[in-house]
């Protein structure tokens, strides 16, 4: 008898981490992880340290490379292998090995797909040229890190404000360049920090000498040897550059899926259960290419962060070799939480935004505060906390901090309470450390909930 075949499409963190999974949930089966890139498992997230030329190598981002991976969970790693359709009525996949162009069958019982995300480029953006580049994979970052080894200094221009974008501006600032960054609505990482808090981020980056313009890129003048010259702007200005990245967002990779009938939304990504189960039943999906439930509304939406694809990696892989052997694994409900730094500036946001919370529907209160992030007899920095709370139910539903210490790791706490649901009083009576040259007697989380407890109470 055959055994068990669990076939993974995708590399990078969550497909090898179902991968690793599956072996263990059952020792007998046959695994193949697909990849169609050159690298299997590395650290997306550390790419910009790599481009800012503060690793030795590339080779530090890698986790796992093809055959010690292969030899750790003894699965069958096929790279440069694309899959081209999904046949779920034979369970068969059609792939082609970009090396040689052949096409070959391959079956599955159980097919886990992490196709993840790609970068999205605008049209208007899209250009032949070396100096226009996207920071997604690991062979863009090669790219990137390749280009400044080339010119050790110039002028780039980065479009988008997000968290793409700010790495692109930190790496490129750390690397000597000069460095203007395009943010079309005027604020940074719009859809996590409100517009005060966002303020408070332009105006150290302008301190910091990088050019923040609300403007849109329309357009980019290439030269005939594929140079870069200029990028257009909806103010009609052209901004001389020698370089450009594109940080405009993501979009799931779900074409395959949607070939193969299996439910995706409408804004993509792929529909699952909490099992990470999809529509069609012997197929399951995780990564930022699934779709996630959110802890605070309930709704589905796409969280494109590291930790959500290891933990999503690991439910999909057992659950795939499981064979209805034990209780399933399950995917929790998920706290959209993150953080960026650029120089020494922390950036962190967790849950709803004010204004993302009232799109959402919420009845919504939220307050900013200024505080510092050790006493003020001790050496300290500015800490600026905003909380974003629902007024009937009192329960937080957000947070943000900026500073240059304490908001990173701060933001966890908040992620924590929102996760277990926690009200306002919750976040007052929580017991902060209090040590002179780590923590003030009042801890800004602490400062931030009181003022939230005078307006709802009126005071």
């Amino acid at each position: 008898m055959p055994r068990k075949r669990i076939v993974i499409v995708g590399g990078v963190a969550a497909g090898p981490a179902a991968a690793a999974e599956a072996r263990r949930a059952d020792p007998s089966s046959e695994i193949i992880l697909v990849e169609k890139g050159s690298d299997i498992s590395y650290s997306a997230c550390e790419m910009p340290i790599y481009i800012a030329g503060d690793l030795n190598g590339v080779d530090q981002l890698v986790r796992f490379d093809a055959a010690s991976f292969a030899g750790r969970f003894d699965v069958m790693v096929r790279l440069q292998t694309e899959v081209e359709r999904i046949d779920p009525d034979t369970r068969h996949l059609e792939v082609r090995d970009a090396s040689t162009g052949t096409r070959e069958r391959i079956w599955y019982d159980a097919l886990v797909l992490a196709t993840g995300m790609r970068a999205h480029v605008p049209a208007a953006l899209q250009a032949a040229s070396h100096h226009v580049l996207t920071l997604r994979s690991l062979e863009d970052a090669r790219v990137f890190r390749g280009r400044l080894d080339r010119d050790p200094t110039g002028h780039a221009v980065v479009v988008g404000a997000g968290y793409v974008g700010l790495d692109g501006v930190d790496a490129l600032s750390r690397a000597g360049w000069r460095v203007t960054l395009l943010a079309s609505s005027g604020r940074i990482m719009a859809s996590g920090l409100d517009l005060s808090m966002s303020d408070h981020v332009v105006q150290w980056l302008t301190g910091s000498g990088v050019a923040v313009r609300p403007e849109r890129a329309t357009g980019l003048d290439v030269s005939p040897d594929g140079r870069i010259k200029a990028v257009r702007t909806d103010a009609g200005e052209r901004i001389g550059c020698d370089m450009v990245l594109v940080a405009t967002g993501t979009r799931p990779n779900d074409e395959l899926a949607r070939d193969a009938g299996i439910s995706c939304r409408d804004e993509g990504g792929i529909v699952v259960t909490d099992t990470l189960q999809t529509s069609v039943p012997s197929i399951w999906a995780c990564g930022d290419v699934a779709a996630f439930t959110d802890v605070i509304t309930g709704t589905v939406f796409s969280v494109p962060l590291a930790l959500n694809a290891f933990r999503s990696g690991r439910v999909a892989g057992r659950n795939a070799a499981r064979g209805g052997r034990g209780r399933p694994r399950r995917m929790p409900r998920v706290v959209h939480a993150a953080a960026v730094s650029v120089g020494n500036l922390e950036i962190a946001h967790t849950g709803w935004s004010f204004d993302e919370a009232r799109r959402a529907g919420l009845d919504v209160v939220a307050a900013d505060v200024r505080h510092r992030s050790a006493s003020s007899n001790a050496p300290n920095r500015p800490l600026h906390v905003r909380l974003v709370v629902e007024k009937k139910s009192r329960k937080l539903v957000g947070g943000q901090l900026v500073g240059q210490e304490g908001a990173a790791q701060r933001i966890n706490t908040l992620t924590a309470l929102i996760r277990t649901g926690a009200t306002i009083e919750d976040v007052y009576a929580l017991d902060y450390v209090y040590t002179p040259r780590l923590a003030p007697a009042h801890d800004p989380l602490f400062v931030a909930a009181r003022q939230i407890q005078k307006i709802l109470d009126g005071s």
